[in-house]
C-alpha cells in the first residue's frame, strides 16, 4: 500500500498550523480557525477528484463515486479544544484522506463510493455541545441546540450565518440508507498501547457521557460589609458542588466526573458572588453508571445547594449512551493491523467520539485507535510518523475490502 510519508508529513503541518502556536492548537467549532481547515481539507480532496461539499451543521463531506449505492463514511474532527494538540480528531482526517490517496496512487477502483468527513465541532468547547456535527447529522441534536450561546453570546445558529449557512443545524440530518459504514481513526489519548509497546488499536465500545451546565443563583453582596452568616455565596456554594462531582465519580466503577469551565458573576474581588455556571462532565463505561453518577451528582447539589440557602439548576446540553461497535468492522480492523504487522488488542475508549452517533443510529461503526504519548488535551500530545502511516495503511486496507 503506497501511503506517502513525506505528504501524510506535510499535510500535519500545515493543518496544524492553523490556529496553531508552537505546540498548542486552537481551533474551536464554527470559529473562523475551524473555516480554515475544512477550507484546506476541501482542498486537498477536490485536487483528487472528489465532489465536496458542506452540510447545514457545517460538516465537511468530500465524496469519491457518483453512484448512489451506500458510501462508506471515513474521517474524524477537525475542530480542538482551547490550547490543545495537533492530533486530537486531525490525525484521522488527515489518514482517512491519505488512505483514500494511497488507493487512487494504486489505481484501484471503487466499487461503492468512499465519503471522507470532517465533523464540525465535536469538542463541544465552544457552545457544550459535544459531537455537535455528527449529532447534527445522524439526528441526535439536543433540542434548541441552534439558541445555544457561546461565552460571548454568539448562538450557534448566528455562528453558522456567519459562515453562509442558513442556522438551522438540524438541516444537516442525512438519510442512513445512503450509508453502508462509518470507519473512523483516532489516537487512543491514553497511555494502554504506549504502555505495551504497540503501535495501533481496535476500539471494542464507546464510554457513556452526559455534557451539562449548572447555574448556582446566590445574592450578590458587598464583600466587607455583608457578615459571614448572612451570606448566600455562590462561588462558595459552587465549589462544594464541584468537589461533590469528584467524590460521586470515585464512589463508581469505571466513572469519572469532571468541571472543567467556571464563571462567576459579576467577577469583582470586593463582591460576593451572586451567579456561578460551570461545566459538567459525567461519564462511564456502562449506562446503567452514567445514569447512577447523574442522580449522585444531582442529588448533591440540591444538598448543597439547600443547605447553603442557594438556588441551582442543571441544564443538560448533550447526552449519549455507552455503545458497543460492530463485531465485523471490529475483526475487519484486526485483520488490517495483522496485515501491516500489529497484533493489535481491543480496547474500551473512555473518550467519547463521533462513531457513537453513527452506531447509535444504526450505521454499522469501526474506530481504529493510533498509539499517542503526552495525554491529550494538552500541547504535549503526540503520534509519532510512523505510528500515523501505519493507522494509515490499516485504514486504507480496510477501505479496500469494503469499497475496492
Amino acid at each position: 500500500m503506497s501511503v506517502d510519508r513525506a505528504r501524510l508529513e506535510r499535510r500535519i503541518a500545515e493543518l496544524s498550523a492553523i490556529g496553531g502556536t508552537g505546540m498548542s492548537v486552537t481551533r474551536l467549532g464554527l470559529s473562523a480557525e475551524e473555516q480554515r481547515a475544512r477550507d484546506l481539507v476541501g482542498g486537498w480532496l477536490r485536487a483528487r477528484g472528489a465532489t465536496v461539499r458542506r452540510d447545514a451543521a457545517a460538516n465537511l463531506y468530500g465524496r469519491f463515486g457518483d453512484d448512489r449505492s451506500p458510501a462508506i463514511l471515513v474521517g474524524s474532527h477537525i475542530d480542538s479544544v482551547p490550547e490543545g494538540g495537533r492530533f486530537d480528531g486531525a490525525l484521522g482526517v488527515l489518514c482517512a484522506v491519505e488512505a483514500v490517496d494511497a488507493l487512487l496512487d494504486d489505481g484501484v477502483k471503487f466499487k461503492r463510493p468512499v465519503e471522507i468527513v470532517g465533523w464540525c465541532d465535536e469538542e463541544g468547547a465552544r457552545f457544550g455541545i459535544g459531537l455537535f456535527g455528527s449529532s447534527a447529522a445522524f439526528g441526535r441534536l439536543p433540542g434548541g441546540a441552534a439558541q445555544r450561546a457561546d461565552k460571548d453570546g454568539v448562538t450557534i445558529a448566528a455562528a453558522l450565518r456567519a459562515i453562509d449557512e442558513a442556522g438551522d443545524p438540524t438541516k444537516a440530518k442525512r438519510d442512513t440508507a445512503g450509508l453502508a459504514a462509518y470507519l473512523e481513526l483516532h489516537i487512543e489519548q491514553g497511555p494502554r498501547l504506549a504502555e505495551r509497546g504497540i503501535p495501533l488499536g481496535v476500539v471494542s465500545d464507546i464510554v457513556g457521557l452526559m455534557h451539562g451546565r449548572v447555574t448556582v443563583h446566590g445574592r450578590q453582596d458587598h464583600a466587607g460589609a455583608t457578615v459571614m452568616t448572612a451570606r448566600e455565596d455562590a462561588l462558595a456554594a459552587a465549589s462544594e458542588m464541584v468537589l461533590a462531582v469528584e467524590a460521586a465519580a470515585r464512589a463508581l466503577p469505571d466513572a469519572v466526573g469532571t468541571v472543567g469551565e467556571i464563571t462567576v458573576r459579576p467577577g469583582a474581588k470586593n463582591v460576593v458572588p451572586g451567579e456561578c455556571v460551570f461545566s459538567l462532565d459525567l461519564r462511564a463505561r456502562s449506562e446503567a453508571t452514567v445514569e447512577q453518577l447523574g442522580r449522585d451528582v444531582r442529588a448533591a447539589i440540591r444538598r448543597i445547594g439547600d443547605a447553603r440557602g442557594v438556588r441551582s439548576s442543571i441544564d443538560v446540553l448533550s447526552r449519549v449512551p455507552a455503545v458497543p461497535l460492530d463485531p465485523p468492522l471490529r475483526d475487519l480492523f484486526l485483520r488490517s493491523a495483522k496485515q501491516v504487522g500489529v497484533d493489535a488488542p481491543e480496547l474500551f475508549s473512555g473518550a467519547g467520539h463521533d462513531a457513537e452517533n453513527s452506531q447509535l443510529a444504526g450505521v454499522p461503526t469501526g474506530m481504529l485507535f493510533v498509539r499517542s504519548t503526552g495525554g491529550s488535551h494538552n500541547p504535549n500530545e503526540l503520534a509519532t510518523l510512523d505510528d500515523a502511516v501505519l493507522g494509515a495503511q490499516a485504514l486504507a486496507l480496510a477501505l479496500k475490502e469494503l469499497a475496492g
